[in-house]
């Protein structure tokens, strides 16, 4: 092929991604809004009316486009449903100082990077994705403006720089081994082995997998919560739907001994996410780790093929719960200070609704009923239980016994915040919750709660394309 028929191939391809190009221009005009002084609320307005855009108009098309740089398939029609509505959620979050049109911004251009992470069907094109999603999200970091903020950015930057030398050294090796980034020409080999397992570092890093989690802990602390929440779902799940991809096509090259290193990671990160949460009274550090352990649960499912309808149950439901129990942290947080346990003490009496909020997205986050969160875990160990049985494989069984003593655990540092919330002796703490943003958290917990009821519904939310 010519660079003329390349050139025509790629304008008639441009509709395939009208829901990047809706972010792409909206974030150009967004910049320009800014600049004219528009008001915060109108600015925000306009960046969920750019949302609900890229929403509307995602293609549900299959197949390879942009000389196959660029793949679609059911995943990829997932993400460009699921994410902008993500985003659209943390847009709901209490007017703080930090939140801008330059912030604003910077979410939109993670959400554009991690929309082409997704798509991408070449090494290149995904490493460029993901180097625009990290380099908005250490500025984001960083919006405090503050020790701790910049100190926490720092960190992100540093860690993750090392990451995206080692992620590129990968992709020079795989090149070098097949003379090719397309992720379906990749072959067994010595050398592309290594290749593959120096440029997985960087999906590990952006996906929380230990222990390229180091960076976990101090951003989610120092960064403003609303960006956490971000940062937790957005680009977290654009990286495993990533890993998904390349899992796909390398699978069946390098099994067993993939297979065996994936599920020894899930089985590390679950431990000692669970571990480290164990010990915090900081809510958001407790939420850090417990987003590390939960990255141990999603990662086998990139695994295996036939686990998409799970995969794409797990990764809405922890969405959902995430921005749920960041929103509710938020909430309480006072100007500057982040929210430790003793905050919440007592409140319970005065607002026993949030108290019951409070107890329904700490038990969706460990998996029991009535929620969502009980269906997914139920989901993905009776996966796990299947495979186990028909491989007879050690890695998926200490998995499971991993997989439920964690979540075990996981009782006792999620439900501290709805024990403090109603047992604790009350410290004459003043709150304030607008009806706005008290109506937000029961609509998602009584989305927790239906999803539990009706676990099917993603299937009008997210049709598959490929029947």
């Amino acid at each position: 092929m010519n660079i003329n028929e390349q050139l025509i191939e790629i304008q008639e391809h441009f509709g395939v991604i009208s829901s990047e190009i809706i972010l792409i221009m909206g974030s150009i005009i967004l910049l320009i809004l800014g600049m004219l002084r528009l008001p915060l609320f109108w600015i925000k307005v306009f960046v969920a009316v750019v949302l609900l855009g890229s929403f509307l108009f995602a293609q549900q098309i299959s197949g390879f486009f942009f000389t196959r740089t660029i793949i679609r398939d059911d995943l990829s029609y997932l993400m460009t449903q699921l994410l902008p509505w993500v985003t659209l959620g943390v847009l709901c979050f209490k007017r703080q100082t930090h939140q801008s049109y330059e912030f604003y911004f910077l979410l939109m251009s993670v959400l554009i990077g991690s929309l082409f992470m997704v798509g991408s069907h070449n090494l290149l094109i995904l490493y460029l994705a993901i180097e625009l999603t990290s380099y908005a999200s250490y500025l984001l970091t960083g919006f405090h403006f503050n020790e701790k903020g910049s100190e926490a950015a720092m960190k992100y930057l540093l860690f993750g720089g090392v990451s995206s030398a080692v992620m590129l050294f990968g992709i020079s090796l795989l090149y070098g081994a097949h003379d090719s980034l397309y992720f379906d020409t990749l072959e067994f080999s010595l050398l592309g082995a290594t290749g593959l397992f120096f440029f997985l570092s960087g999906l590990f890093f952006k996906t929380s997998i230990v222990p390229f989690h180091i960076w976990v802990p101090a951003t989610y602390e120092g960064a403003p919560t609303d960006a956490v929440a971000f940062f937790s779902t957005v680009p977290k799940i654009a990286g495993f739907a990533a890993l998904y991809h390349v899992f796909k096509w390398t699978n069946g090259l390098f099994n067993p001994l993939l297979e065996q290193l994936i599920l020894i990671l899930a089985i590390l990160t679950i431990v000692w996410g669970t571990l480290a949460a164990l010990r915090q009274t900081d809510v958001k550090r407790m939420l850090s780790f417990g987003a590390v352990a939960h990255s141990g649960f999603i990662l086998p499912l990139c695994l295996v093929m036939d686990t998409y309808s799970i995969f794409k149950y797990y990764v809405i439901i922890y969405a959902v719960m995430n921005i749920l129990a960041f929103l509710f942290v938020q909430l309480h947080e006072k100007k500057g200070e982040n929210l430790s346990l003793s905050d919440v003490s007592g409140l319970g009496i005065k607002f026993p609704l949030l108290g019951v909020i409070s107890v329904i997205w700490a038990v969706a986050l460990v998996g029991l009923p009535p929620t969502g969160g009980f269906m997914a875990k139920l989901f993905l160990f009776s996966t796990a239980w299947q495979h186990y049985e028909s491989m007879d494989s050690i890695y998926w069984l200490t998995f499971i016994f991993v997989g439920v003593l964690s979540s075990a655990a996981s009782l006792y540092f999620y439900l501290r915040v709805p024990y403090f919330y109603f047992f604790k002796e009350d410290q004459s703490k003043k709150i304030k919750i607008n009806k706005r943003h008290f109506l937000i958290l029961t609509l998602l917990a009584f989305t927790l709660i239906l999803l539990f009821i009706q676990p099917n519904i993603f299937d009008r939310f997210a049709p598959m394309i490929n029947p």
